[in-house]
């Protein structure tokens, strides 16, 4: 099994991008949060996951390892597939997955295209107690977070996803909410202030 690509982006369609590595190209599935931030020529690490549906073969490809465990902890989950898990970490990353269903924070997991609120109560059932044995929450801790970060990663998400609903690009809107973003705000603030930071760049 194909576990580590190190390469360079050689092409970009979507979210399928072709990796070459040493004159051999891998064609893998990646997060649009990292579709986003590369252009092709860039150098790429991903650790993959090899998905085998029917017969037919599709590598997945993450950032980190975090992200591609919570990806085959998703997997794990009854009828959810490997492009519905894909598009949730495509929307988010593993952190803030695995804070959303500590939470037991399902509206959360439906900003990802194709999981809607019953999808999004069955990962959280599924897994919220085996959550704890992955090890995130400590990251989220060493980042500087508290008992608050979970609830903050709702409203920020949600934001986020409101914002993208009305037509903004992710990228746009990430950036609008990291600078609207204060301690306490509820979320239609959140998005109003948010929507004023993009108005004044018009």
């Amino acid at each position: 099994m194909i576990g580590r690509l190190s390469g360079v982006l050689a092409a970009l369609d979507d979210n399928l991008a072709l990796v070459d590595v040493n004159g051999v190209g891998y064609d893998v599935v990646i997060p649009r949060r990292l579709c986003d931030r590369v252009s092709v020529g860039d150098p790429l690490i991903l650790h993959t996951h090899l998905s085998v549906v029917n017969d037919v073969q599709q590598l997945y490809g993450f950032e980190s390892i975090a992200d591609r465990m919570v990806f085959r902890k998703l997997l794990g989950v009854n009828r959810l597939g490997p492009k519905s898990a894909a598009a949730l970490v495509s929307e988010l990353s593993g952190h803030e997955i695995a804070l959303a269903i500590e939470a037991q924070d399902s509206r959360v997991l439906t900003v990802a295209q194709g999981i809607g609120n019953k999808a999004a109560e069955s990962i959280v059932f599924a897994l919220r107690e085996d959550v704890p044995k992955w090890g995130l929450s400590v990251d989220a801790t060493a980042a500087g977070s508290d008992a608050n970060y979970s609830v903050s990663v709702s409203v920020t998400s949600q934001a986020i996803m409101a914002l993208r609903q009305l037509g903004f690009q992710r990228l746009e809107a990430e950036d609008a909410v990291a600078q609207a973003h204060e301690d306490g705000l509820e979320v239609g603030e959140l998005i109003q202030r948010a929507l004023r930071l993009i108005g004044t760049k018009v």
